[in-house]
């Protein structure tokens, strides 16, 4: 069956593109599709395990031959951007993603070796202390090409066209992947009752191919275009500059890594319950994060901020970039960075007189340059692109508070009923779950500073006197006042704070029942009722975020939907029932 909506046909001889309206959800088909990912591995390791005096010494080493055939040649139907219904309703979009014609060839087939080798001592100095001494290596070979080339920008402001490459990077980042591991656990009482446990690591985050294939199947012989303000709804396909909108950078030194560390105590209060208490905390070091590696040139306005466009007789004009042979350039670089710390606690009761349970409650903090490495994840790349620092703000994954209790009860466990098919092999389930809300960015909704690459996200000027605690209205029609925002003049960036705001909170419950009956020896018939919120509750999205509607002369008005919730982050009451057959 042919699928195919002329509507959406906006290239010839390809079926259904996509059209995006701020606030609506999409029509046509995924930008992601087609999409085919096929990955061979062959590998082969071992590992030496010796015991000598008070020390048990563990060594091994593998190695991991890795083909991986990509075939992604995204936005294939194109892709239309409206800033808002009206914006469509009057055909004027502001954006178009996709592959010239006759280039979309998005087919890469990559070759790399990983080896990992990795020696620890598990040291008992006394008889209850235990010391844990570690090292591990992480090395993967300067990934390769097998049929199809490698094409790439080598320098962003020199280049004049893509120059095909041997390998995925200029110099292989992954010579230095040595992880360090130290860890200790201590019975201070010799009663097996109280242990202090901590530790510290280094981890490397070895680069693969789904971080780097992007930077090159979306290269040469395959195209890519953004054209701004394109005719609608068959866009002028006009060869671009050379640009890239998700790469890697072919210049990365280094791989990322986190630092993480630890210290908590454990406490058997009863036979069949124990209380931990932690601290628990890691720190990202060159974390990837996108920038526009060839930004527009600013110039310094009369208030001292940089100006990177100006209002033109068709709109408005970035400021000519580094380097003009070439577009926009999105470049992922380790150059991010990552702080979390946690309070975890945690009640554990074993399964006793037929009832097990656990409450685990979370205080944490996490704060970063940057939680995405692509816009395909959904972040943005830094907003100046001279200066990322000004993105450090919370994490996208940032949740102050998070409490999770779960338990099972075994019913009945003695009594009139006990040896009785029918009543006999109940167990009840139930989890609750409670966090806080997700944090996002208020955004002003179009380029207004004339950036002019893709996936670029314009924060406004917070207000005078406004503070992200009288912002908050917290009502689904407005969650946030749109008016503690102003519209930065054009060309320029505003002051808010990245991921500044936080979303509505989030809580559910879940419960289960199972019924267990032998039909015989070796067969039993298991019946399970779940009940997923069970409460019904309505847990709501992130409100819209854009505070501002372009006018069209520089301007803009304030978004009638700005603030507005009409998502939920989680489904309403959903119930199932199964039977199986276990024999």
């Amino acid at each position: 069956m042919d699928a195919n909506l002329p509507g959406l046909s906006f290239f010839p001889g390809r079926k259904n593109g996509t059209i995006n309206i701020t606030g609506l959800s999409s029509l046509g088909s995924s930008i992601f599709l087609p999409f085919l990912f096929v990955q061979n591995k062959y590998g082969a390791g071992d590992d030496v395990y010796w015991a000598h005096g008070a020390h048990s010494f563990r060594f091994g080493a593998d190695v991991q031959r890795v083909q991986s055939n990509v075939n992604a040649p995204g936005w294939l139907g194109g892709q239309f951007i409206f800033n808002s219904l009206a914006s469509f309703l009057s055909a004027s979009p502001f954006l178009f993603f996709g592959p010239l014609p006759e280039q979309s060839d998005g087919y890469r087939d990559f070759r790399e070796t990983d080896v990992n080798g990795y020696i620890q001592d598990d040291w008992k100095i006394w008889s209850n202390l235990t010391v844990n001494l570690g090292l591990r290596y992480e090395f993967v070979t300067n990934p390769t090409t097998d049929k199809h080339p490698l094409n790439t920008i080598t320098d962003y402001r020199s280049s004049t066209s893509f120059t095909t490459v041997p390998n995925v990077f200029l110099h292989n980042p992954s010579v230095r992947n040595f992880d360090p591991r130290l860890g200790f656990a201590f019975d201070p009482f010799h009663d097996h009752k109280t242990s202090v446990r901590g530790g510290f690591g280094v981890f490397h985050n070895p680069i693969a191919p789904r971080t780097y294939a992007s930077a090159y199947y979306f290269n040469p012989p395959y195209s890519f275009t953004v054209q701004v303000f394109p005719g609608f709804p068959t866009p002028a396909f006009v060869a671009p500059l050379p640009s890239q909108s998700n790469a890697v950078n072919y210049d990365t030194p280094s791989t990322p890594y986190q630092m993480q560390w630890n210290l908590n105590v454990q406490r058997q209060v009863t036979d069949s319950t124990i209380v931990t208490v932690g601290y628990v905390g890691s720190r990202g070091v060159h974390l990837f994060f996108q920038r526009d590696q060839n930004p527009p040139v600013p110039s310094l306005g009369p208030n001292g901020r940089p100006v990177f466009a100006m209002l033109g007789p068709f709109g408005i004009a970035s400021n000519p970039r580094i380097n003009p042979a070439i577009g926009p350039y999105n470049g992922a670089e380790p150059g991010a960075n990552s702080s979390y710390h946690s309070l975890q606690t945690n009640l554990n009761r074993k399964l006793s007189h037929n009832i097990q349970g656990q409450i685990s409650y979370t205080w944490s903090h996490c704060t970063d340059d940057s939680s995405n490495t692509y816009g395909l994840e959904g972040g943005f790349p830094a907003m100046n692109p001279y200066n990322a620092r000004l993105d450090y703000g919370n994490c996208l994954f940032d949740r102050r508070n998070a409490l999770a209790v779960n338990s099972l009860v075994e019913l009945p466990y003695k009594g009139q009923f006990k040896g009785h098919q029918l009543f006999e092999g109940w167990q009840l389930s139930g989890i609750a779950m409670a966090h806080s809300g997700t944090p996002f960015s208020p955004a002003v909704g179009f380029d207004q500073a004339g950036l002019g690459a893709a996936f670029t996200e314009n924060r406004p000027i917070l207000n005078p006197g406004r503070t992200v605690e009288n912002i908050r209205v917290g009502t689904l029609n407005q969650w946030f006042d749109p008016t503690a925002y102003s519209l930065p003049p054009v060309g320029e960036l505003g002051n808010a704070g990245r991921n500044s705001l936080t979303g509505p909170g989030f809580w559910n419950i879940d419960v289960s029942a199972q019924k267990n009956t032998r039909l015989s020896e070796s067969v039993n018939l298991q019946f399970r009722a779940e009940f997923f919120n069970l409460l019904n509750h309505s847990n709501w999205g992130l409100p819209d975020p854009n505070v501002f509607v372009q006018s069209g002369d520089g301007g803009g008005k304030v978004n009638p939907i700005a603030g507005r919730i009409t998502t939920l982050s989680a489904p309403m009451r959903q119930i199932q029932f199964a039977m199986k057959l276990i024999f």
